[in-house]
């Protein structure tokens, strides 16, 4: 590391020490609470979806969900002249537990970058934000891929850190597999699998949307005005290129450009995410979807590792994936579902 680069490390180190009010970054030590919640958010501005779903600091490791923006209907009218009025809970009324894991997020910069860094003006808040905009990827991956928590994680057998938490779509198999297409009541996966396009089971895309949205949630949601359909890319590029065919009028063409524009299908708003299944769909709110970390346990040490020629952050958090509200979450199995190939076969 060049002398220059030492000078804006120190002072780094300084800055975020005071910013914690501990004496020494090399020592692991707890974000302070106004650091801890600016960290939130600026993985929000790394990750758009990451500012849309909740994220939200609980005081305890293990605990009954909040349940956070759901519930049934609870309009009513009672005669009170024999009946006393009665409240309805707004909350999720099914007790479903939540448990915080220790999450790992441990990255290393050589000194060769940060001397090649050490030449702009925002030196410290580059090297911040490379840190936080890969925390921010990877919370999603594990939320989209994630299946289970092994003592040990194994990213050669887990690219995409299925092995780091359990996510929301696992969540769902887990305790509430009627949600989702392509399990079996007990959660295993079946052999059912669902043909998109012209003479398979599902003739569109929206066709397959709208029913898993009219039997898959619960009736008060369906006409939600905050759905979305979150679907993989495979899906999407399939859906565009139908409905793209070279047959189709200029009429046609005309209301495909405002299609495009909207990103709709089913009526609903469409989104594509990162790292989500490329043949996955689910239909939710993003307020339906939660990372819980236990405030106070976001921890952190910063070390100059020149055995290694390189600097070392240790960052980790206490996360838990929570679902708010199951009967607000419809999805398919992404292996259950089937495309035309080039082939015109299905596959």
């Amino acid at each position: 590391m060049k002398n220059e680069t030492r000078i804006l490390f120190n002072r780094l180190k300084n800055e975020t020490a005071q910013a914690n009010g501990v004496q020494d970054v090399t020592e692991k030590f707890s974000l302070a609470p106004s650091v801890e919640q600016r960290l939130v958010e600026q993985q929000g501005e790394s990750a758009d979806f990451l500012k849309r779903i909740n994220m939200i600091g609980v005081s305890e490791q293990k605990g009954q969900k909040l349940g956070l923006g759901v519930g049934a209907p609870i309009a009513s009218r009672t005669d009170t002249n024999t009946t006393e009025r009665n409240t309805a809970f707004v909350g999720a009324l099914a007790a479903d537990e939540y448990e915080c894991k220790q999450t790992n997020f441990d990255t290393h910069l050589d000194y060769r970058s940060m001397d090649a860094w050490a030449v702009f003006p925002d030196f410290a808040a580059r090297y911040r934000r490379q840190v936080v905009k890969r925390v921010a990827l990877d919370r999603i991956m594990i939320g989209w891929n994630g299946t289970s928590a092994a003592t040990t994680t194994d990213p050669a057998t887990n690219p995409l850190l299925q092995d780091v938490n359990v996510g929301w779509v696992e969540k769902v198999r887990q305790n509430a597999p009627a949600r989702l297409m392509g399990y079996d009541s007990d959660g295993v996966s079946n052999d059912a699998s669902y043909k998109v396009g012209e003479g398979g089971d599902y003739g569109t895309l929206d066709a397959l949307a709208f029913d898993a949205m009219s039997n898959l949630l619960d009736p008060w949601h369906m006409g939600g005005d905050d759905l979305v359909l979150i679907i993989g890319r495979e899906l999407w590029v399939s859906h565009g290129l139908t409905l793209y065919n070279d047959n189709r009028v200029a009429s046609e063409r005309n209301a495909l450009q405002v299609w495009f524009a909207n990103e709709a299908v089913a009526g609903l708003k469409t989104v594509t995410l990162p790292f989500f299944p490329a043949r996955g769909l689910v239909i939710t709110s993003y307020d339906n979807l939660s990372l819980y970390f236990q405030a106070g346990k976001v921890r952190r040490a910063i070390i100059d590792n020149p055995k290694r020629d390189r600097v070392e952050e240790y960052l980790s958090s206490n996360d838990a994936y929570v679902v708010e509200d199951y009967g607000k979450f419809a999805g398919v199995r992404a292996g259950a579902l089937q495309l035309k190939n080039a082939q015109g076969n299905w596959a």
